[in-house]
């Protein structure tokens, strides 16, 4: 029997909860995406957490501030999930929601290492294989197909692999008490059958994202183009000169996020949302009912007759 869920439905309710969140879900994101890639942003900007590959041994610090950055982004957007469930549930969710996260900040971060290993571990396991039918199928197939085979297969099992902890960040936010371990393990039972169907409510936000990706590259080519065109008609290009002429200046990416904000803004916690709601879904189904063998209770034993 197919497993199936109501996106339509789902998509209609997380976008009722949105309405009805106080704070408002733009301001909330907001102040959320200050926090994180604001601050992430600022630290590029400065220096301060830019690592040097190969690294030498005064990059301590960098090292030190890099590490910390990506373990307090990590939990921020636990506290987003956090934020996001909530407003499913019609519960209290405000700005405290999105700090939520760091009184348990152990067990997110102990979570997304495990996730990290398995997802590791996968990737070694099919990359062996992955290679192994490569040097069979190089003698079959024309190099160009080869390698759309390639990139589609790396994709489908990327995915195949991220579904399986999906829900995990959930399950720790339910049950924080059995640990991060047991969330990870029981998010890849509740994803057994399901994964397709978060896959579909995924491809449904693509035509979003696809929007905002065309307004950014709208604004990068008001840039580039004129830098373009001129050095198309110069007899001869110097290659220092074309790399230069294509790298965009920093008004170009203001404004490029200025563009996309408002879309952004709407379609974060949107996908959020929904993605909290396919997780309540899945919690309020009811449970199949129990096998034949289970309600059998041996030979009969009433009264004789």
């Amino acid at each position: 029997m197919p497993m199936e869920l109501d996106r339509r439905e789902l998509k209609a309710r997380a976008r009722a909860r949105m309405r009805e969140s106080r704070p408002p879900f733009w301001l909330i994101t907001l102040v959320y995406l200050l926090l994180t890639t604001g601050v992430s942003t600022l630290a590029d900007l400065t220096g301060a957490a830019q690592l040097t590959f190969p690294p030498s041994s005064g990059d301590t610090l960098p090292l030190f501030l890099y590490l910390l950055i990506l373990l307090y982004t990590t939990v921020m957007s636990f506290g987003y999930q956090i934020w996001a469930l909530r407003i499913f549930r019609r519960q209290e969710a405000g700005y405290g929601a999105l700090i939520d996260g760091f009184s348990m900040a152990g067990r997110v971060v102990l979570m997304e290492l495990y996730i990290f290993c398995c997802t590791l571990c996968w990737a070694l396991a099919f990359g062996i294989v992955g290679g192994l039918a490569l040097v069979f199928l190089m003698e079959w197939l024309p190099p160009v197909l080869l390698v759309l085979l390639l990139y589609g297969a790396a994709f489908g099992i990327s995915l195949w692999i991220s579904y399986r902890y999906a829900l995990a960040p959930f399950l720790l936010m339910d049950r924080p008490e059995a640990g991060p371990f047991a969330a990870v393990r029981e998010s890849v039972a509740m994803m057994q059958g399901w994964k397709w169907e978060y896959f579909k409510l995924d491809l449904s936000f693509f035509g979003w994202y696809l929007l905002n990706f065309l307004l950014s590259l709208g604004v990068e080519l008001t840039f580039i183009l004129p830098a373009v065109l001129e050095l198309l008609q110069a007899t001869e290009v110097d290659p220092a000169l074309l790399i230069n002429g294509l790298e965009l200046p920093w008004t170009a990416a203001l404004l490029s996020a200025l563009v996309q904000a408002p879309l952004s803004l709407w379609l974060k916690p949107y996908v959020a949302i929904a993605r909290a709601g396919f997780y309540q879904a899945l919690v309020d189904r009811p449970a199949p009912p129990p096998p034949v063998w289970e309600s059998y209770g041996g030979p009969y034993d009433g009264p004789e007759l």
